[in-house]
């Protein structure tokens, strides 16, 4: 049987967000989130983290996240893309570095720390980007002095003169 009416609820949606895994931690249920859609430019939106899989999708490395959308206007249309500010929250410290300081070649991704003059390459992994800063993981603690451009030109055990930067 064919059915004669399909009923819709357009004042309220669920969007789910495929967030990278690594982005995922630190960020609960019931939080806002916000996001932009193409067919309102200028305009933010925001809705509740309402749930959280906690299973990452193995081909993707991403978790799917629902929010709750409430639409009183019936502005959204169901199927829009959405381009989601997904708030990142750390439950410990890390280290920012100038995304410049960020290096890489073929095999790694780096930055060229100075101790005592010689310059050694420290394997890191990068997180979130602030500005023009980059959030990095690796063998560098607060108070490590880091060049301000990361190139590959810049070979281990070069005698440095570092200069402070702002």
């Amino acid at each position: 049987m064919t059915p004669i009416v399909r009923i819709e609820t357009v004042t309220r949606h669920r969007l789910v967000v495929p967030v990278p895994e690594n982005d995922v931690a630190g960020v609960p249920e019931g939080t806002l989130v916000n996001f932009t859609v193409p067919s309102f430019p200028g305009k933010t939106f925001s809705a509740p983290i309402a749930r959280i899989s906690h299973g990452v999708d193995v081909k993707t490395r991403t978790m799917p996240v629902e929010l709750d959308v409430r639409d009183p206007r019936a502005e959204l249309v169901p199927g829009t893309f959405c381009e989601v500010q997904w708030p990142i929250s750390r439950t410990y410290a890390t280290l920012f570095v100038p995304a410049s300081g960020v290096g890489g070649d073929l095999e790694r991704t780096f930055v060229i720390r100075v101790r005592n003059g010689r310059t050694e390459w420290v394997d890191v992994k990068t997180g979130v980007r602030v500005e023009n800063s980059v959030e990095v993981f690796g063998d560098l603690k607060e108070g490590d002095q880091v060049a301000i451009r990361g190139t590959d030109q810049l070979r281990p055990g070069t005698t440095v003169s570092p200069s402070l930067s702002d």
